[in-house]
Formats: C-alpha cells, structure tokens, sequence
C-alpha cells in the first residue's frame, strides 16, 4: 500500500494548479487503488438522465494495464437493487461479486468480461449531499474486504470531496487572456531584489 498522504498531495497539485482536472483523476485513482491495495480503482458521480438516477465513470485505473480504462454509465433502471443498497447503506460490499444479491446482475455485461471477483463501492458526500461513489475491484481472485479497507475509502471521501467536486464540475476555460498579468504573485516570485550593501 502507498503513502497515506499521496491522497492530500495529489488534492494539493489540483488546489494550487499543478495538475489539470484529467491529470488529477488519473493520480487519484492510482493513488486509490494502492492503498486499498485492489486492482481496479474508480471514482463514479450520481446523475439524472431520462432513465433515472445514473452513475458516471470519471476515471477508471487498472493496475494490470497500469494506467486509465473506460467503464459505461450505470442506470437506475437496470440496477435498481444495486441502488438501493448504495443508498441505504452507503456501501455495497462484495467480496463474492458474481453471486452477491446486488452485484450479481452486473455478471455477464461487466464482472466476467473484465475478470472481475469483488467489489467494493463507498459512497461520498459534499457538503451533506450525496455526489458520488468510489469503486474498489478485484480480479482474479475473491477478495475479503476488511473493515480497515471500508474505513480508508471513507477517510479517503472525506479528504478529498472538494478536489473531486472540483474535477468533476471544472470546464475548459477558452477565453482569450493576457499573457503576464500584472498583479500575479508568480511575477513578485520572479522580482530581483537589491543585494544588502555589505557595512562593516
């Protein structure tokens, strides 16, 4: 498992503009799925559509490619017990993905396709709200989640609501700008300074 702390430098580059919203995602969700230790790792934001509530992939990483996947939109409409134990619990925990009551539905179009054994999905909250859900997945093998797994996505939720609010809200600004702004602190930054005279 990595740093605890890669989470909250990784929020830090997005914060101060280091990284844009991809490259963040793409971090994050690396970030995530070493310390959970899984081999897939996704963050998933609730939408409506005209079919229901929904959730949608922001980012996927899979550690056996060792960088970012696709992954569809999930429907209320076609997975109505899996959302309800999201929603009522705030988690659905899976170690036995394939034959677990609100998992198994996902079989033929997404857990044997993509060897797929155990999920683990937390969701997370900002300011109170409901707004998406992290996506832990094992392949292989079965995998029992622990307790101290469950509570790290949690910790991981609360850490990080904001820079995830951010990524997932952020658009691409194409307005035309100035090239140097007068009042930027990079240009105080980059000020020389006198040197101090050298009195005896």
């Amino acid at each position: 498992m990595s740093d605890p702390n890669d989470i909250q430098v990784i929020c830090g580059r997005l914060d101060r503009g280091e990284i844009d919203r991809v490259r963040f995602l793409e971090q994050f969700t690396e970030a995530l799925a070493a310390q959970i230790g899984c081999t897939r790792a996704g963050v998933w934001i609730f939408i409506d559509t005209a079919e229901g509530r929904a959730l949608r992939c922001l980012a996927m990483y899979d550690r056996r490619y060792g960088g970012m996947v696709t992954a569809t939109d999930m429907l209320n409409a076609a997975v109505g017990p899996y959302f309800d134990a999201l929603l009522a619990d705030g988690c659905v925990i899976a170690s036995d993905a394939r034959n677990h009551a609100t998992t198994r539905i996902f079989l033929a179009d997404y857990l044997e396709p993509l060897d797929i054994h155990s999920v683990l999905d937390v969701c997370f909250s900002i300011n109170g709200v409901l707004f998406g859900t992290f996506s832990c997945e094992q392949t292989g093998a079965p995998v029992t989640w622990s307790q101290r797994q469950l509570q790290l996505v949690r910790q991981i939720g609360s850490r990080a609501s904001l820079a995830l609010l951010h990524a997932a809200t952020a658009t691409i600004d194409t307005e035309p700008a100035a090239l140097w702004e007068p009042s930027s602190p990079n240009r105080l930054l980059t000020q020389p300074l006198p040197l101090p005279d050298d009195k005896p």
